[in-house]
């Protein structure tokens, strides 16, 4: 609870702007996301629950900082934002009562969870809590972006997708990352459309624990991102959403099932 009401205290201390808010409520959910994993994920370390609930906390504390100063969360036109989180952590020395080991832990969880890929060569400890954090973030994000999709008309929010078309001819490396099951390179994003692909795309092989990719089957974000996809999409572009869908949801299945 102490960090809770840390964060909450320092977030208070920033202008109240909408995209403020959208942090702070978006750090709730993604902590709320984190504990569901650590309880539904049988092999998670006990020990490691509280490091992995301090790290879910703090894991965007750097967000405030970062719009504040750039009036973007685009780290291309700002910072990178996991790295500011780190650096705000140390400042602001809440990690300063906690034993070394434990703050290592928090500052790699941090660090690594915006990276397209996870550094290889991890201790057993990190790798379950770098995961940790990238998954409950993943699953906020579907939970934002689905929430965008039924209450927004996106199309006149060019801002939420960096100035790119809302829809375009869908990227065939994304495509391709769907159907391999490989992380996807964010350069390959050319519209809107691409961006939600990119979650299908998440959902073979971008989430690490059984008990997430269960989560994800049972909040139904494949079929609402293949619902959504189809509506601002031309029909010739349906088969290749419908199949991308398809081997999402499968693979989503393979791996809640082995974690069952």
């Amino acid at each position: 609870m102490e960090a809770e009401a840390r964060f909450n205290e320092y977030a208070a201390s920033f202008p109240r702007a909408d995209m403020i808010q959208l942090k702070i409520d978006h750090t709730a959910r993604m902590v709320e996301n984190a504990r569901e994993i650590m309880q539904k994920e049988a092999d998670f370390p006990v020990e490691l629950r509280e490091v992995g609930a301090l790290a879910a906390q703090w894991h965007d504390v750097g967000r405030f900082e970062q719009f504040t100063k750039w009036q973007t969360f685009d780290d291309e036109k700002s910072v990178n934002h996991a790295l500011l989180s780190c650096s705000e952590l140390l400042r602001l020395g809440w990690l300063d009562d906690l034993d070394a080991a434990m703050r290592n832990l928090i500052l790699k969880a941090i660090a690594f969870h915006n990276l397209r890929d996870v550094p290889p060569n991890l201790s057993d400890a990190e790798r379950y809590l770098v995961h940790l954090v990238r998954d409950a973030d993943k699953l906020d994000i579907f939970t934002v972006l689905e929430h965008a999709f039924a209450t927004q008309d996106l199309s006149k929010q060019p801002a939420l997708y960096l100035g790119r078309p809302f829809v375009a001819p869908l990227s065939s490396q994304i495509v391709e990352s769907v159907e391999r099951g490989t992380s996807v390179a964010y350069g390959a994003l050319k519209s809107f459309a691409d961006f939600v692909l990119v979650q299908v795309a998440w959902c073979n092989g971008g989430l690490y624990f059984p008990a997430s990719c269960a989560m994800t089957l049972s909040r139904g974000c494949v079929a609402k991102r293949c619902a959504y996809l189809c509506s601002i999409l031309p029909k010739t572009e349906w088969e290749t959403v419908k199949k991308c869908c398809a081997i999402a949801e499968d693979a989503l299945k393979r791996k809640a099932d082995h974690g069952a």
